[in-house]
């Protein structure tokens, strides 16, 4: 008996350090508690996108490089990119009248701490981004928080930029049709 507890034991540890190894861990965006989320513009804080326009050689992913500024910067700020580009509650559809809604109607899709390229950011508030982006078929937007990813605070909000051609096919994809000869 013993003998199967210690094996039964063995198993369960091995089992749990692979469940480990294959999680790999939180997922990185499971950190930013987007419900707690406030909204504090800043006059003389900005995001600036650019281009505009992207795909417009039939790409389905492109850069975009993002200046933005803080007059308060610091090692928490972090640059979260949003896809629709409208995600203030105001685009939310009402769930429950009863329960007190969040700020922002969605969590962002991708984020990088603004001191990431930007090792001064702290000092200057001044920074730079580059992205890539790949077609969501929506526009996308930028927004600039402060308080870390525990508190998260709006302080900026980009342009909107957008894919030529939204709607292109962008990977192939394989359906089961109705009948077997679809």
């Amino acid at each position: 008996m013993r003998g199967l507890n210690s094996i039964s034991f063995a198993i369960l540890f091995v089992l749990t350090t692979l469940q480990e190894a294959w999680s790999h861990g939180d997922q990185p965006l499971s950190k930013i508690a987007i419900h707690k989320a406030s909204i504090a513009l800043q006059d003389h804080a900005y995001v600036k996108a650019s281009p505009t326009i992207l795909g417009l050689k039939g790409q389905n992913t492109e850069w975009v490089l993002l200046e933005f500024s803080s007059p308060n910067p610091s090692i928490d700020d972090w640059i979260g990119v949003f896809s629709p580009a409208n995600f203030s509650a105001s685009t939310c559809p009402e769930e429950n009248p009863r329960v007190y809604q969040p700020l922002l109607c969605s969590a962002p899709i991708k984020y990088q701490y603004a001191n990431y390229s930007s090792p001064e950011y702290k000092k200057t508030g001044k920074g730079y981004l580059k992205l890539q982006l790949i077609n969501q078929r929506s526009d996308f937007s930028f927004g600039l928080f402060s308080g870390g990813l525990s508190n998260p605070k709006l302080v900026a909000v980009s342009n909107q930029v957008a894919f030529a051609n939204p709607n292109a096919p962008v990977y192939p994809r394989l359906a089961q049709g109705k009948e077997w000869n679809e």
